[in-house]
């Protein structure tokens, strides 16, 4: 009995590494935890425990890993649906904050670092100077393109008037 527990938990922990490289909505886990946990009822029913401790100990390692597998379950489902917030892709919507600028490009501060940028498309005014906030609206290797910021996408400058105290 201890050896086809053995046998079982090993076989559980096997089926737990073919969900992690093959992505099955936990179902395989779930399988695998289960199946781990019946090996071990196993190997403790089989060492000469009585069933009124190793059915109990089985059962509460299944509860454990059962709650385990829905937890994380749940974060890999959250992870897929929150917006990129890594590489190149994260960068378009940000605001950049131009360091030097002449003609149609310069340099722009964005995320800690100086990035060229180039006037998106549609800049008729006059360029922007130092110091002035843009908007990154595609990233083209290490080159940003950029705009002004419509209204609603930069902070209001609070001015005291002559009600503040």
């Amino acid at each position: 009995m201890v050896a086809l527990g053995v046998i079982v938990v090993l076989a559980g922990l096997a089926v737990v590494v073919v969900e992690a490289h093959v992505p099955t909505a936990g179902i395989l886990g779930l399988v695998g935890v289960l199946a781990a946990a019946a090996g071990f009822g196993m190997i403790i029913a089989g060492s000469g425990v009585a069933l009124f401790v190793s059915v109990p100990v089985a059962a509460g390692l299944a509860a454990l890993g059962v709650a385990t597998t829905a937890v994380v379950g749940r974060k890999i489902l959250a992870a897929r649906v929150g917006e990129v917030r890594t590489g190149p892709v994260s960068m378009i919507g940000r605001t950049a904050v131009v360091r030097t600028w002449s003609g149609g490009q310069g340099q722009v501060l964005a995320d800690g670092t100086l990035w060229s940028a180039r006037m998106g498309y549609g800049w008729e005014d006059p360029p922007p100077q130092s110091g002035q906030t843009l908007v990154v609206t595609e990233v083209d290797g290490l080159l940003l393109w950029v705009r002004r910021p419509h209204p609603w996408e930069v902070p209001p400058v609070w001015k005291p008037s002559s009600l503040s105290l």
